[in-house]
């Protein structure tokens, strides 16, 4: 069953390193946007948040989320497996996460997709 895998990495210099490793391993096709938490989001717009933001390393830090389709489990441990060699352990704090969605409908891909 296909999936769609959205992946939210805190560190962007890891980007390029898991869309190569996607690549190699046949997932191909992503989207990426520019994200960013609710802590970092909180602490621009409510002041008493603001003082969290300035523990922080860097508060203007972005992270990167991906958006990709798998076709099936077999890909879907392989991306998940890419992701944390990649970046490291996902319990550890700011690292990223990871989660996957059945996807019932979907048009705009090389072909539709329906279950």
């Amino acid at each position: 069953m296909r999936q769609l895998l959205v992946i939210v990495i805190d560190d962007e210099v890891l980007l390029v390193p898991i869309l190569d490793r996607f690549y190699e391993a046949g997932i191909a096709g992503a989207t990426v946007l520019d994200s960013m938490g609710m802590g970092h989001v909180m602490a621009e717009h409510i002041s008493i948040f603001a003082r969290f933001a300035d523990l922080t390393q860097d508060s203007e830090r972005k992270n990167k989320t991906i958006f990709t389709i798998v076709e099936n489990n077999e890909q879907l441990n392989k991306a998940t497996v890419i992701v944390e060699e990649v970046v490291g352990d996902l319990d550890d704090p700011e690292t990223g996460m990871w989660f996957a969605i059945p996807i019932s409908r979907a048009r705009g891909f090389k072909t539709a997709l329906e279950e």
